[in-house]
């Protein structure tokens, strides 16, 4: 996809923000290849980013509110101002949206609290090596210092 593909998409997603649904059309950038582009400063609250490739993608600013990240390869992008933080671990990414308090940890959804008080047995629940329960549990204890 290219910018001006992009702002277009931008401009319907404004509008349906704008108006609650009634108008516009909500960002659906789910598989998009959104490498390099720039997205600084863009409102992409409540935008679909699933499995989107946003490496080097300029993010500074953007308000990610309630956006599916799931999946998203998010390598290299700067994410000052999201209130997202990114995390490369053993075997799965993890990112993490402040603004609506979302941690998302492979193929599993949850505030930041529930992942403290949970994360041994998700993690057991869904394979991980005692290691990489320990590595994700710093970094889950981490998170919650900074925020």
């Amino acid at each position: 996809m290219n910018q001006e593909q992009l702002n277009v998409v931008l401009k319907q997603h404004k509008l349906w923000l704008d108006t609650k649904g009634e108008e516009g059309k909500r960002a659906d950038l789910r598989y998009a290849d959104l490498r390099n582009i720039n997205l600084r400063y863009a409102n992409l609250r409540g935008a679909d980013l699933r499995d989107a490739d946003l490496r080097g993608a300029e993010l500074r600013g953007s308000d990610l509110t309630g956006a599916n990240l799931e999946g998203a390869d998010l390598e290299g992008v700067d994410l000052e101002g999201t209130g997202v933080y990114f995390f490369k671990g053993p075997c799965r990414r993890a990112i993490y949206n402040s603004k609506d308090d979302k941690l998302y940890i492979g193929c599993q959804v949850h505030s930041l609290d529930y992942w403290l008080e949970n994360y041994v047995d998700i993690g057991k629940e869904h394979g991980y090596t005692d290691e990489d329960i320990e590595v994700y549990g710093n970094w889950i204890k981490s998170l919650k210092e900074l925020t």
